[in-house]
């Protein structure tokens, strides 16, 4: 019970995070929408995306009330003057539970849609990546769009997002960067 309590407050603390990191970036460069789109690979080599400019890095570390640690990194990219795509790789101490891994993220999807009182949750649907479940969801506000699809594999938690203004969420453009989107082998291999 104690990892699963861990891992509602290190998701809570992920979401206030990510909310911090859009406005650390929110002025940069504008990114290209056509075919120059680089594949990268997370630090620790356990998946890759691709951006439309190279992304920016931060890398937290979040002591657990057991002892723990929660390790994340996330990678950030402007989107013209439209928002920001961003990969969030999570590192918890340990695995979830079988058949616990879709309420982590759904308590991710609901710190997300907390963060603000003016923020709705769209819709939320579930998917499957290399068989892993996994959430796909829109949260909106009065002036801006959260659009994410998020999965826990093993002691990971990968989160692929656009964030920007709500007159600019581009369906069409989100779903080329959620392709580009990889697990690893040996990452899966590593469970």
């Amino acid at each position: 019970m104690k990892s699963l309590v861990s891992k509602k407050i290190g998701i809570w603390f992920l979401a206030f995070s990510l909310f911090f990191a859009h406005f650390v970036l929110r002025n940069v460069a504008h990114a290209d929408t056509g075919s120059n789109w680089k594949q990268m690979y997370a630090k620790g080599g356990e998946c890759s995306i691709s951006f439309p400019t190279p992304p920016q890095m931060i890398t937290q570390t979040l002591n657990l009330p057991e002892g723990g640690k929660l390790f994340y990194d996330i990678y950030l990219a402007p989107f013209e003057n439209k928002g920001v795509f961003l990969l969030l790789v999570a590192t918890y101490p340990g695995a979830l539970t079988t058949g616990h891994e879709l309420a982590a993220v759904e308590g991710l999807m609901q710190g997300i849609v907390a963060h603000h009182p003016g923020n709705t949750l769209e819709f939320a649907e579930e998917i499957q990546v290399d068989g892993h479940l996994g959430m796909t969801f829109l949260v909106k506000s009065d002036s801006s769009y959260f659009r994410g699809q998020a999965i826990m594999v093993g002691n990971k938690l990968y989160l692929i997002a656009m964030e920007g203004k709500k007159a600019s969420l581009e369906e069409s453009t989100f779903s080329r960067f959620v392709k580009t989107f990889q697990i690893s082998r040996n990452a899966l291999n590593s469970r």
